[in-house]
């Protein structure tokens, strides 16, 4: 019973380093945004997602955000400007 749980609790921490260090995003599983620094509407940013190869391309429109154009592997979106709070304000 401790084998299983020790596996476990090894497992479960893999996952979070994973998770925590976008291993995912970096090899290219998943789909990620990142920002770019376009001219946008005030109060608005552009996001550029890619697909990964298990889960697509990330959906954005949950968040306010309007679909713009596909280029290749890539899919734009234009999204409200949102404000971040932080209480450690050097980790943003």
């Amino acid at each position: 019973m401790f084998r299983i749980a020790a596996a476990a609790a090894v497992i479960a921490a893999l996952l979070a380093v994973a998770k925590q260090q976008h291993v995912l995003d970096r090899a290219g599983l998943t789909g990620s945004c990142t920002s770019l620094n376009a001219p946008a509407p005030v109060d608005t940013v552009w996001w550029a997602c890619s697909g990964g190869s298990l889960t697509g391309a990330p959906d954005r429109s949950s968040e306010g955000c309007r679909p713009g154009d596909a280029r290749g592997e890539v899919r734009y979106w234009l999204c409200p400007a949102t404000l971040v709070a932080s209480a450690d304000s050097g980790t943003r």
